[in-house]
């Protein structure tokens, strides 16, 4: 896996139960903004096992064809979902905590890095 693939993973990886983010929140926090094609390619393909309930489109939307399964999770995790949208999460973009922490596992680009 290559660097910037790694840092969205690794962004995923540190959504907390109940935090519900879209795929250009992960592209943000990881340094790839307007990449949010990416981290939904990445989530489609990863054979990591990944939070990938967490993450919607901007709307709130559920993933396609998941939804059944998307709606159950989140709602174990305490988030309310209404007509395959998210309405409410206890945090991250639907919550009442509406900013996404920074990940601290993310590293910088080697080229930000100071030696």
């Amino acid at each position: 896996m290559n660097e910037r693939d790694q840092r969205i993973v690794d962004v995923i990886r540190s959504l907390r139960e109940g935090e519900v983010v879209t795929y250009g929140d992960i592209a943000d926090v990881a340094g790839y903004p307007k990449m949010s094609r990416l981290v939904g390619r990445i989530l489609a393909t990863t054979d990591d096992d990944l939070p990938w309930w967490r993450v919607v489109n901007v709307a709130g939307r559920l993933v396609p064809g998941n939804e059944p399964e998307q709606m159950a999770l989140l709602k174990g995790e305490g988030v309310t979902v209404a007509s395959g949208h998210v309405r409410n999460a206890p945090s991250g973009r639907f919550g009442r905590t509406t900013q996404l922490r920074r990940c601290d596992a993310v590293v910088p680009p080697a080229s930000q890095r100071r030696t």
